[in-house]
C-alpha cells in the first residue's frame, strides 16, 4: 500500500490506501434525548484510506445516516477493529470520519498497520 502524505499535506497523521468493506452503525440520539443509541442493523461501506486519527468511506447511498458511527473492519485477516467517529466532512459519495473513541490497543494496531503499509 501506498502512503498518501506529501510534504505540503496538512493532516497530522499519514494516510495509506486502505480498500476494504467497512460495516458502519448509525448512533443516534435515544427518544429521551439523554443518550445515544447504536443501531443494529449496520450498513456496508468501502473504506478509500486509512490514517491512525480517521477513514475515508465511499457510500453507496446520497446522505450519511448519521453524524456519529460505530465502525467495524478488518484490519489484518485476523484483527478485526471497532472504533466510533464522526463525520467531518461530506462531498459527492465520499465521506471524511474522524475517530473520536479509540482504545490504545485499537489505535496500536492501526498505527501498526500504517507503518507497514507506509
Amino acid at each position: 500500500m501506498t502512503s498518501l502524505k506529501s510534504k505540503e499535506e496538512r493532516r497530522e497523521h499519514t494516510r495509506v490506501k486502505f480498500a476494504d468493506q467497512v460495516q458502519i452503525y448509525p448512533v443516534v440520539e435515544s427518544k429521551s434525548g439523554n443518550i445515544f443509541e447504536v443501531q443494529n442493523n449496520p450498513i456496508a461501506v468501502k473504506a478509500v484510506d486509512l490514517c491512525e486519527g480517521g477513514i475515508r468511506l465511499e457510500l453507496s447511498f446520497p446522505k450519511p445516516p448519521s453524524q456519529i458511527f460505530k465502525l467495524n473492519f478488518r484490519i489484518h485477516k485476523d484483527k478485526t477493529v471497532d472504533v466510533y467517529g464522526k463525520t467531518t466532512w461530506f462531498s459527492g459519495k465520499f465521506l471524511g470520519c474522524k475517530f473520536i473513541a479509540l482504545d490504545a490497543e485499537t489505535r496500536q494496531v492501526i498505527r501498526d498497520f500504517i507503518e507497514k503499509a507506509g
